[in-house]
């Protein structure tokens, strides 16, 4: 009687777990996996947005008839996989400095990393303005003293000067972040005997422990590609005002013409769809029938490499990188903002606070900060809400369908930020949700939100995994109900990772241009994208201070929520 009795309510509440799993998979297929879908549908709709549907390829037409398109597309992947190339190279060797050797100072490199990352990555394009402008960059007045250099040396508007800011916004960094802890999953015992057998260390490295991580290097190769590709402020910045046209931009320009063309962008977004499929297919392709396990149970050691004399060099090695790549672009951006010019230190007093003033006395500042604190807050509980039941889901294993959950919380890592603001922009204007989403705060947040999915869905869902289902039993046993056990029990069990999943989506909300760029109107303008604006219609000084502004806050939200974070570890 007493198995029956517990057993009554066990299914119903597995009935309840079902429910919220089914609603789940509608809400994400809603809002990820349908704007996929409409955009291809839309692509073939030749009416404008509002009115009753007419098919046709017109759209098709007007898209690959215009000689940029294809110019665009063949740019945005020759940028992508030439930084991608040195990237990973340089990723691949940082991850395994800090994680499988000796050097020095592997913990601080690994921060300075995370903290690279969050850096918004506009001000950081502003910066290498500064330093590599032709006309005025510091570099290039400094090598034009050398009795030898009779033009300038370096120049940001061009193909070499994209790929070379690219490596340092974020072409190193992210990768770091993902390939570390991978690296130390690998059991010691593999290179071990690489090197008793005669292999020199980085004789080890390539043909052992990189061949042993491949899927993980491919995965996060594709996915850097996928970033590379869907790549917008950089591309804006330093392309656009000398004719480098890749995808996004050009989306950017079709949506913003007068009147839109959002056939033609939809067209343009289509066809890059149908490439990732192609890339997906060849990268599963590649991997089919091959085994790569790095951790068995006949035994697991985590021997450091030993580095001898060049562990040194190792650790300086990847301190100047940082010191290069990004603590000289934020120092010159500090500079700039406080500049009488951008770029001209000819001037009798150079320097001035001004800009700081004007920044702070400007209304469109306080309404965008306005903005851009609703939009960070509910982006970042909304993710907390959402991630940590579907994490819950994926990792209990009670989830019929939790493949195609999986998949779709994955897709918009898969889909490049701005194709799927196009499809969002679609389904905006084509529901009676308009009124509530398009050009409003509510609708950039649900865009965002749909953006950090898969980071926060795998957090969740390894958190959730350490905890052991003891727990669940006593708090059912108890007649507890499964709302009452997810919030009493488990969320203060995982609250470190529910700090850290509404810190990243808060910062990420907080500098992200590509994501709200379509969707926002001049009532529910971001931070980010008024920075942009500062930047294009030549109040770059502004834009520097609004740049360092919001770095600052970033970091500092950063340094705050490792602190809260490490004590939700200590209780």
């Amino acid at each position: 009687m007493t198995t029956i009795a517990i057993a009554a309510p066990l299914r119903g509440r597995l009935n309840g777990l079902r429910l919220g799993e089914y609603l789940l998979l509608a809400f994400f297929g809603l809002v990820m996996g349908l704007p996929i879908l409409f955009l291809l549908v839309s692509s073939f709709n030749v009416a404008p947005p509002g009115k009753e549907a007419i098919f046709g390829v017109a759209n098709w037409v007007r898209a690959f008839t215009d000689p940029g398109t294809l110019g665009a597309l063949w740019m945005s992947f020759l940028i992508s996989i030439t930084h991608l190339i040195p990237g990973m190279l340089l990723s691949i060797v940082m991850a395994w400095l800090i994680a499988r050797t000796d050097m020095p100072g592997g913990n601080l490199i690994e921060f300075l990393c995370w903290f690279a990352y969050f850096v918004p990555d506009f001000p950081l394009v502003l910066a290498w303005i500064l330093l590599l402008d032709p006309s005025f960059g510091a570099l290039n007045t400094v090598a034009g003293a050398l009795p030898f250099v009779d033009a300038p040396l370096f120049n940001p508007y061009s193909f070499w000067g994209i790929v070379w800011v690219h490596l340092s916004t974020g072409g190193v960094w992210f990768k770091v972040m993902l390939l570390t802890p991978v690296f130390r999953r690998v059991g010691a015992s593999l290179e071990e005997a690489a090197r008793v057998s005669g292999a020199d260390t980085f004789t080890t490295l390539r043909r052992v422990t990189i061949p042993l991580l491949m899927p993980m290097v491919l995965a996060i190769s594709a996915l850097s590609f996928i970033r590379g590709l869907e790549s917008f402020n950089t591309e804006l910045l330093l392309g656009s005002p000398v004719g480098i046209y890749v995808y996004a931009t050009k989306i950017y320009d079709y949506t913003r013409h007068e009147p839109s063309a959002f056939g033609e962008a939809t067209a343009l977004g289509s066809v890059f769809l149908f490439v990732l499929v192609i890339l997906s297919y060849f990268y599963r392709r590649h991997l089919r029938g091959k085994r790569f396990t790095v951790v068995t149970g006949q035994g697991y050691s985590t021997l450091r490499v030993k580095l001898g004399k060049w562990r040194y060099a190792a650790f300086a090695g990847c301190i100047l990188y940082f010191v290069v790549m990004m603590a000289l672009p934020l120092a010159f951006l500090l500079l700039g903002s406080v500049m009488r010019r951008y770029g001209f230190f000819s001037f009798k007093a150079p320097f001035t606070f001004a800009h700081w003033q004007n920044l702070f006395a400007d209304p469109l500042f306080l309404v965008s900060f306005k903005n851009s604190l609703i939009i960070a807050v509910a982006t970042a509980i909304g993710s907390i809400a959402i991630y940590s039941t579907v994490g819950y889901l994926l990792a209990s294993r009670k989830a019929r369908h939790s493949a195609w959950l999986e998949m779709l919380c994955w897709l918009p890592w898969v889909v490049p930020g701005i194709l799927m603001s196009l499809g969002l922009l679609w389904i905006f204007l084509a529901t009676p949700a308009r009124a509530l989403l398009y050009g409003s705060v509510w609708g950039i947040a649900l865009a965002l939100i749909i953006k950090e999915s898969p980071v926060c869905t795998q957090a969740f869902k390894a958190a959730f995994l350490q905890l052991g289902t003891d727990l669940e039993e006593a708090a059912r046993v108890s007649g507890a109900s499964w709302g009452y056990m997810f919030r009493k029990i488990l969320l203060p069990l995982v609250a470190p990772v529910a700090a850290t999943v509404g810190l990243l989506s808060f910062g990420g909300a907080l500098t992200s241009v590509g994501t709200p760029v379509l969707l926002y109107s001049a009532q529910s303008r971001p931070l980010a994208i008024l920075l942009m604006e500062y930047s294009f219609t030549g109040e770059v000084e502004r834009a520097a201070a609004l740049g360092l502004f919001m770095t600052v806050a970033v970091s500092v939200m950063m340094l705050i929520g490792r602190k809260i974070g490490l004590k939700l570890v200590g209780t």
